[in-house]
Parts: structure tokens; sequence; C-alpha cells
């Protein structure tokens, strides 16, 4: 591992039968996350933008803070901070034939980083493409009742 890359990396890509602007717009508001029966609650202080904090309390890890360290229309940037270390999600958002092509690139970065990535990254690489379908499914169901069929 060099200086500068990450201790773990990770993408995936999903497909959504949604326009990039309703995914968009979906995944920005913060309460829609909680679909995964593991959340508790998601809190966001402040509005969806650069520098805004949030919390995400699960059944499973308790409470978990959070930072929004980028935004803008199509692509954010969430970063869990970690003693030594940066679990980073980037998010993008495009279109796709008229669809929305979903994608998360997840990385853990910083000294502390491969101890993290050793405990964390075989869960998350296992859950990520379940929670990212279980995303999917929910945008559509919203786009369709919001269009009325």
């Amino acid at each position: 591992m060099h200086e500068n890359e990450p201790a773990w990396k990770f993408e995936h890509s999903i497909e959504c039968d949604v326009s990039p602007e309703f995914a968009w717009s979906f995944w920005t508001t913060v309460s829609n996350w909680a679909f995964d029966a593991d959340v508790v609650s998601i809190e966001l202080f402040g509005p969806f933008a650069a520098g805004s904090n949030g919390v995400t309390h699960s059944k499973s890890s308790g409470r978990v803070e959070w930072r929004i360290a980028a935004a803008e229309p199509g692509r954010a940037v969430i970063e869990f901070p970690f003693p030594g270390a940066v679990g980073r999600f980037v998010w993008t958002f495009r279109d796709s034939g008229g669809h929305a092509r979903i994608t998360q690139l997840c990385t853990i970065e910083g000294e502390a980083g491969l101890p993290l990535a050793q405990a964390f990254g075989p869960m998350l690489e296992a859950g990520i493409p379940a929670g990212m379908q279980k995303l999917c499914e929910n945008m559509e169901r919203a786009d369709r009742a919001r269009r009325g069929s």
C-alpha cells in the first residue's frame, strides 16, 4: 500500500428506473435512508450541504456520527471519522438512458485505516450491494406513488 492509497476500497453501481434528478432528491432527504430494519433513526443537523453533520442510530452499531464533506447536484461525499482514519463514501447519480445509475465508492483511509479495513471491509462489501438494491426499490416505489401509477 502506497502512502496515498486507501487501506480499503470498494465500488458498486446500480441502475434504478427513476430519473437521476428524482434519485438525487430522494437520496438527499436523509430520512429516506432509514429503510434498513437495523436503523432506528437518522438526523441531519442543517441542510444537505458540505459541512453539515449527521448521526445515525442503529441497533447493531449504536450512535454513528458522520458529516457531509462535499455536496453538489448528482454527487456527495459522506465521511465517517474514526481515530486515525476516515471512512469516505462518494455517491454519484448519473443519467443512464433516462434512468439513474447510482454509484457508491467507499474507502477507508488514514494511519489506522488497515485495522478498520480488516474489521469492517468484508462486512461492508457484503452489505452494500443489498443496501443499494433496497434503496433503488424504495426510490422506484416512491416515484410510482408520486406519479400515481
